[in-house]
């Protein structure tokens, strides 16, 4: 069984972004922290935490395994469990979401509180001060 966490995060008045994704397999964890070139709203780094976990866990040819996914973003898991978002621009991020979810048979993605996410938080925070020196380094 695989246990997954994402979380994005983003700042605004800093114009960055990034990814967290803390992944746990038998009492191993591995952890992946984004930053990310463009800027992204907190909703949209959510979906993109979740999608980059989905494509890393394809790399790695987990398909058929349980894997458990927690987010403490309730509009990604409504927006998942509804396959659908108001929001354009989260439909078209939600899009690949869907496409990459076909490829896994067991797969269950459930909402979690802030205070449970806190490894992925933490990781997602870590890529928003990688970004941020990468966009001071550009300028």
């Amino acid at each position: 069984m695989f246990k997954v966490f994402t979380d994005g995060a983003a700042n605004p008045t800093q114009r960055t972004s990034g990814l967290g994704i803390l992944i746990i397999h038998h009492g191993e964890q591995f952890q992946i922290s984004i930053p990310l070139d463009k800027y992204h709203d907190n909703h949209e780094t959510e979906i993109l935490a979740f999608k980059e976990a989905l494509q890393y866990l394809l790399n790695q040819n987990v398909k058929g395994e349980l894997i458990l996914c927690h987010s403490d973003s309730k509009m990604l898991v409504d927006a998942v469990n509804k396959k659908y978002s108001k929001k354009e621009s989260h439909q078209l991020l939600l899009k690949d979401v869907f496409f990459l979810l076909q490829k896994f048979t067991n797969l269950h993605l459930k909402w979690i509180p802030e205070k449970e996410n806190k490894g992925a938080d933490q990781l997602a925070k870590a890529a928003l001060s990688k970004a941020k020196k990468a966009s001071r380094k550009s300028n």
